[in-house]
């Protein structure tokens, strides 16, 4: 269970100092850190792909923290996007088409309005169990929402074993370095490339919105909790993120990171393993059934994800969270895994679910699992937030397209990315609810980037979370505002307890 969950959550970096934006030479060019940018106009945008925001992480870079992006001469062109990260296996499913591969793959892209002006900032984070996704897809095509008024950016990360692996060897190289969570480091340092870089795109490096999606949820989660993120971005959201998980720590414990890498490392035949030898590992064995996920490191990610909003140390900044109605698509949302979580409470709540939902015992077993695992969660992390004094909105997303409604369960997981982006895959239909979802979606989001708060232009009012039961915005045709029913408030105090007690029992490094 703890392996489906981490499933949802997908380093400080040494750089140099920032300095201050170039002016641009001319309306399809943008001056860098690193040298000048020639993107492409597509109608009322510049878009540049492919930008570097560090350097290769290839050869003795391989497992270190990301090092700054080389320089270049002249200008650059930035019409293509770059390689996505080494991943294992073909998928179908639209984030996952992500076309070429290499271990150089650590690059963003940029969506601006073409008129002159300074606009916020949007910083998306992909899903796939870090294991999977790249910033290119055609799912995360950043034109609708740049549009309405902001700079939109993708980022690519290094996923699986290149992007959070840890080693006994590696730690003795550098015993007080940046270790492990190479992937988390990869996403701190384009924050920081937008940081020094973004004005020279008409971006307001002071008004930084991060918002990511199962993975990228969970990593945003973990930046709010993060020394290493302090003043990189102004507002986060977090879509499918969970924040129920419990992460293991580098060393130290019955299990940890080192003894999990030297495990595979072992099993190569690379017993006592040197740092060179390590690096030159065949990329095809690397990525080889290498999901790996987060783990606490002391530096970088310094806790679970939720446990930062549980001691009143999470940024103070505004939040956006919430799940899908369908989430148990992801899989793992059992009624076994439903009674590890709730434990001696499971009988009253399944029957209160039963009760509440009208359903049979097996299809309301799942809406309890669903909501312990992963929605309930993120509403308790709103209250926290809230509770310390934060702005927090709640949303649960219940749109499905058009042709997929006589059988859908709801909105499954990843379901809302389409609407928030406005890119219908070409998979499906949308009929004119989809399309008035998704633009109220996307008008949520950027405004919420602008301002702080998602509301406004005749959308319905989304409250903030003050008091319990929480309050949550119930997103579809017929969006409203609603609380949790008592029976999900208990399971929500129930799942959040059992939360808090692994955490406390994770050993820090």
């Amino acid at each position: 269970m703890l392996q489906r969950l981490l499933l949802a959550m997908a380093a400080p970096v040494v750089l140099a100092a920032a300095t201050p934006a170039l002016a641009q030479a001319s309306p399809t060019q943008a001056a860098t850190d690193a040298g000048t940018l020639a993107g492409t106009v597509e109608g009322p945008l510049v878009v540049f792909k492919g930008i570097p925001y560090a350097a290769p992480p290839v050869g003795p870079l391989r497992w270190k923290a990301p090092q700054p992006a080389t320089h270049w001469s002249g200008v650059r062109p930035a019409t293509r996007y770059g390689y996505a990260c080494p991943q294992d296996g073909a998928h179908k499913e639209p984030w996952a088409q992500v076309g070429p591969q290499s271990e150089d793959c650590l690059f963003l892209n940029v969506w601006r309005p073409k008129a002159p002006g300074t606009y916020p900032v949007m910083v998306f984070i992909h899903g796939g169990g870090f294991t999977y996704g790249a910033a290119g897809v055609p799912l995360y095509d950043g034109a609708a929402l740049a549009k309405r008024g902001v700079v939109l950016v993708t980022i690519n990360y290094r996923l699986g074993r290149l992007g959070f692996f840890a080693h006994p060897a590696l730690t003795r190289e550098d015993p007080n370095g940046q270790l492990g969570n190479y992937g988390v480091m990869d996403q701190i340092a384009a924050l920081r490339w937008v940081r020094r870089n973004i004005a020279s795109f008409g971006g307001d490096a002071g008004n930084v919105t991060i918002f990511g999606e199962s993975a990228g949820a969970g990593t945003v989660q973990i930046m709010m909790g993060s020394p290493a993120s302090r003043g990189l971005f102004h507002k986060a959201i977090s879509e499918s993120g969970s924040g129920i998980s419990a992460l293991f720590p580098i060393r130290g414990g019955a299990i940890n990171a080192e003894k999990v890498g030297q495990m595979w490392t072992d099993s190569l035949g690379l017993k006592d393993a040197t740092p060179d030898q390590l690096r030159a590992i065949p990329l095809a064995d690397v990525i080889r059934n290498g999901r790996s996920f987060p783990f606490i490191d002391g530096k970088v990610v310094t806790r679970s994800p939720g446990d930062p909003f549980y001691h009143n140390q999470e940024m103070r900044i505004p939040l956006i969270i919430g799940g899908n109605s369908n989430e148990s698509s992801l899989g793992g949302m059992t009624e076994a895994a439903a009674k590890a979580l709730l434990g001696a409470e499971f009988p009253a709540l399944q029957q209160g679910y039963i009760a509440m939902t009208g359903k049979p015992s097996a299809a309301a077993t799942i809406d309890l699992a669903e909501d312990a695992g992963f929605v309930l969660p993120s509403f308790a992390l709103a209250d926290r937030h809230a509770a310390n004094g934060n702005r927090a909105y709640v949303y649960y997303f219940d749109q499905v397209p058009v042709d997929l409604r006589p059988t859908a369960a709801g909105t499954d997981h990843g379901g809302e990315i389409e609407y928030v982006f406005g890119t219908r895959p070409v998979e499906h239909r949308w009929d004119a609810r989809d399309a008035q979802v998704s633009t109220l979606m996307g008008d949520y989001w950027v405004r919420f980037a602008r301002t702080g708060d998602p509301n406004g232009g005749g959308a319905p009012r989304w409250p903030a979370v003050t008091t319990l039961p929480t309050t949550y915005l119930s997103v579809s045709a017929t969006t409203e505002v609603k609380r949790l029913q008592p029976v999900q408030e208990k399971a929500k105090a129930n799942a959040m307890g059992g939360a808090q007690k692994q955490w406390a029992a994770m050993p820090m490094p």
